[in-house]
């Protein structure tokens, strides 16, 4: 934890100082300014929804190290959301979130499970499951868009974003032998259910356009719940057999 507090301290950014606001405004020729801000938007809403599992975990999580780790996260998710604010500010108006992303942020945020499993429920969801999905979209993005003041902005972003992962995902291996087999297919099946029901928006409505900006299939959350679902194996959430299990019972 000593290691990922300090990396904190040495990747601070400033908005006014670290990005250069001077650096051509370009976005997708193919989409409409409306439908690129709408885009760009829902990272935006995004950033604002994380910063309420923040204060959520703040409430429930009383390892100091932790604290003070999320304490930090928190003016990070403050700061991207006043970046992408500015960002978007300059071509237009902030468009309402979608579905596909406030969903399952809601749902995570809501999510009331036992004593112990309730903080590590909704830190599975932010801080592996979204962030880690988040961080693959931004890295696409990130190269799929042509326009050098988004990439700029989101350089910074990322590196922020992977650093609440590795966090995330050191907090819940430590943790995970402090809750019951119960409890932790509990956790899983939420996990899935909201993510899985984004997928079925997504794919269904087609209420994101991101997939147009990065070329990637309408299915394509359904896809990447396949690198989620091996992260939560991996660090030992569920075994293999039982995420099939609880998936098989969801679809």
């Amino acid at each position: 934890m000593d290691s990922l507090l300090a990396k904190e301290a040495a990747d601070q950014w400033s908005i006014e100082h670290d990005i250069d606001w001077d650096l051509p405004l370009r976005y997708p020729l193919w989409f409409r300014r409306s439908t690129y801000i709408k885009t760009i938007s829902q990272i935006y809403h995004g950033e604002r929804l994380t910063q309420l599992a923040c204060r959520r975990l703040l409430s429930e999580i009383d390892d100091p190290l932790a604290q003070q780790f999320i304490t930090h996260q928190l003016a990070d998710e403050q700061k991207h959301e006043a970046v992408f604010a500015r960002y978007i500010g300059m071509m237009g108006d902030i468009a309402p979130v979608e579905p596909a992303i406030e969903n399952p942020l809601q749902g995570s945020l809501d999510w009331q499970g036992s004593t112990l499993g309730s903080p590590l429920g909704v830190m599975i969801s932010f801080h592996i499951v979204f962030e880690g999905g988040a961080l693959t979209l931004l890295e696409r993005l990130a190269r799929s868009l042509p326009c050098p003041l988004f990439r700029a902005i989101n350089a910074k972003v990322i590196v922020d974003e992977a650093r609440h992962n590795a966090f995330g995902t050191k907090y819940v291996r430590d943790h995970l032998p402090d809750i019951s087999s119960e409890e932790r297919l509990e956790i899983f099946a939420h996990v899935a259910g909201l993510w899985l029901d984004c997928a079925k928006i997504t794919e269904n409505r087609y209420s994101i356009p991101i997939a147009l900006v990065t070329h990637l299939k309408s299915n394509y959350l359904a896809e990447n719940w396949e690198l989620q679902k091996f992260q939560l194996v991996k660090i030992g959430l569920v075994t293999a057999s039982e995420a099939t299990m609880i998936e098989a019972s969801l679809r």
